[in-house]
């Protein structure tokens, strides 16, 4: 590895923390857009972060960023035979083979990027914007649950008004918030609950009472 690699001032290092940052809010952002924002676009916006998983590996390999591990190797290799197994044998349908296979090929080794980029200052920066971005979206979800189907903010992908919020047992239903799907809030609250435990005992008043209120 390049010594520049662990300077934070360097061009490629900012530039990859600002890309990692920009991937991380389009985690959070994606479904809004492709719900509220811009509905006739939902379709291409389902691949809004790809482009950015793919400037950040080829950035990370071109500059002696991208770690080298069996992990990766492996992850990479299952995805390249997955495509072929799928063309040849499964389904038949390449385009489907590589949408599929693109979590192994991208999102997945965009792991070990954030890793080599990420100290552990950054991290905590992520977990203190995720407390204060909860307390809206925790609003956003109260809102979808007890707003009828055909309210605006209950709108599907692409603007769909029969709604986009799940149906879930006794007549209540599962609000997906800003994202596509449901099932994206029991992911997020998961990492976020390991931010909660880590800031409860030591950071200021203010972290507590945000804490307190997420």
């Amino acid at each position: 590895m390049l010594n520049h690699s662990n300077n934070p001032q360097n061009t490629p290092h900012k530039l990859l923390k600002q890309g990692i940052w920009l991937y991380f809010l389009l985690i959070l952002f994606e479904g809004a857009l492709r719900k509220w924002v811009l509905p006739g676009m939902a379709t291409p916006l389902l691949l809004v972060r790809e482009p950015v998983a793919v400037a950040l590996i080829f950035i990370s390999w071109k500059n002696c960023l991208l770690p080298r591990n069996l992990y990766l190797s492996g992850i990479v290799f299952i995805g390249i035979i997955g495509v072929f197994t799928a063309v040849f044998s499964g389904h038949g349908n390449f385009y489907v083979a590589i949408y599929g296979a693109r979590i192994l090929l991208l999102h997945l080794p965009l792991i070990f990027v954030i890793a080599s980029i990420f100290d552990h200052e950054d991290v905590l920066i992520i977990g203190k914007a995720m407390l204060w971005i909860a307390v809206p979206m925790v609003i956003i979800i109260g809102l979808q649950f007890y707003s009828p189907q055909s309210a605006w903010i209950n709108r599907g992908i692409g603007g769909d008004t029969e709604g986009g919020v799940f149906s879930g047992a006794m007549g209540l239903y599962r609000p997906p918030g800003t994202f596509s799907f449901a099932n994206v809030n029991a992911l997020i609250s998961s990492l976020l609950s390991s931010f909660l435990f880590y800031f409860l005992p030591e950071y200021k008043v203010i972290y507590k009472l945000l804490i307190i209120v997420v």
